[in-house]
């Protein structure tokens, strides 16, 4: 994720971030919901200004191809409690469940549609309500 997106290094590393433990141990469904929210809060979503809110630098297209890539190549056709035992599915279902479902109603969903492969967007679209957020 810092390869794609430099910046959300400061956002990891934050004091802020509740999803690593005290030991420095973290799990797949940590960065991809930490991650989310960076995601979601990128300058190309704003719509209008919030003075209190603090938004993300924005990734490039280039970037969000290689990001919707990585994801895609990474989600288990079916889902199953034998490959949530397995790094492979918890993997992909922290994609899934923390980054796709978190992302599904915002504008940075909407955006990401296009960027996505077959099975984030057959996942997404389970999930997929958007009315313009501002």
């Amino acid at each position: 994720m810092f390869e794609i997106a430099p910046a959300f290094r400061a956002e990891w590393e934050s004091d802020n971030n509740l999803f690593v433990q005290e030991d420095g141990s973290y799990n797949f469904q940590s960065v991809c919901c930490v991650f989310s929210h960076y995601f979601i809060d990128q300058e190309k979503h704003k719509y209008v200004s919030r003075n209190e809110k603090k938004w993300n630098p924005t990734i490039a297209d280039s970037e969000l191809v290689f990001l919707f890539d990585l994801f895609e190549s990474n989600i288990d056709d079916i889902e199953t409690t034998d490959s949530l035992k397995t790094p492979e599915g918890l993997l992909s279902n922290a994609i899934c469940t923390c980054f796709l479902e978190n992302i599904s109603q915002t504008n940075a969903g909407e955006y990401a549609k296009d960027f996505m492969g077959n099975k984030s967007r057959t996942y997404f679209d389970h999930w997929h309500i958007y009315s313009k957020r501002l």
